[in-house]
């Protein structure tokens, strides 16, 4: 049997560039499709580890997924605590990807999975509905304290092309999902759940496409609901939720806020915390995004799966 030492390649990504330490070597690509094939020429077929940057990194890593290179997306903050643990106090293009491959020499990550062409569409699409969200809520707020007649008029111009654009971009979403029959099923079965919506569902299988193959804890710890504990000897401190992914925990508050009103399961559930066990009603409103994201991972995971909530 071969056993070859795997090879790994640490590439920083920022938004117009792909800094990649290789053989003790860095070298600058454009983060751009000629840059990535660029690189993948250069480089030859190796394991590459990118970080997560909040999107610059997909179009490299689905790229060389296409190749047919093992990738592997990890979490930033994961690689910046081990530099601080190896006394790496400075932060440049080049050390930051010397960091990336000495982390991924440690940990050996798996490879990620290679999104289907749905999947990637999915999650564009989602994305920008959030953007055209965020900028609708920016223009409402131009629009109370317009005071010019003008201004107002062109505000008011710019949130109808936006409400035209949210929505049809919502009609392509739906389409999009329909187009797949696995996530069309599961998106019936995550919207069986009083307070999940078409968006909510939409954004779960976007930013979360693992939904039906995790534990109760990795669902929670994915989406940054699971509580960590805090303690040192005879100290126990306050247990709080850490990291995750913050697209899905603000899709999850709202359903949350909307579970409390109309789901009968998790209004009580929230009284319950909230008027006996006296908890702040954040507190309790997070216990409830939690009780939905371990639900809907239920409901998608076990197809006989009962929906009490």
């Amino acid at each position: 049997m071969n056993c070859r030492e795997k090879v790994y390649c640490g590439v920083d990504v920022s938004k117009h560039h792909l800094d990649v330490l290789f053989k003790g070597r860095t070298t600058r690509f454009t983060n751009t499709i000629p840059g990535v094939e660029s690189m993948m020429v250069k480089i030859g077929k190796v394991h590459y580890v990118l970080e997560s940057t909040g999107g610059y990194e997909r179009m490299a890593a689905w790229k060389l997924m296409d190749a047919g290179a093992d990738v592997s997306i990890i979490n930033p903050a994961r690689v910046r605590f081990y530099a601080l643990s190896m006394g790496q106090i400075a932060k440049t293009d080049p050390i930051d990807a010397r960091m990336i491959g000495e982390f991924a020499e440690a940990v050996q990550p798996k490879p990620s999975e290679k999104p289907s062409k749905e999947q990637r569409l999915l999650t564009a699409l989602v994305d920008r509905r959030q953007q055209l969200s965020e900028m609708r809520t920016a223009e409402v707020s131009r629009l109370e304290t317009a005071a010019d007649p003008y201004f107002l008029k062109l505000v008011k111009k710019h949130l109808r092309w936006i409400e035209k654009e949210i929505e049809a971009l919502e009609k392509k979403i739906s389409e999009t999902i329909s187009s797949n029959t696995l996530m069309e099923q599961k998106e019936q079965r995550i919207r069986k759940i009083k307070g999940l919506g078409k968006i909510c569902a939409a954004t779960l299988l976007a930013h979360i496409p693992e939904i039906g193959t995790l534990s109760r804890q990795e669902i929670a710890a994915l989406a940054g609901l699971a509580p960590y504990n805090r303690d040192s000897g005879t100290t126990c401190k306050r247990r709080h939720i850490h990291g995750g992914r913050k697209r899905l925990r603000a899709c999850l508050y709202m359903a949350a806020v909307c579970a409390i009103q109309h789901n009968p399961v998790m209004k009580e559930f929230y009284i319950r915390l909230v008027e006996e066990n006296h908890r702040p009603k954040k507190v309790a409103l997070t216990a409830v995004m939690r009780k939905l994201i371990i639900a809907a991972n239920s409901a998608v995971k076990n197809p006989d799966f009962s929906v009490v909530v």
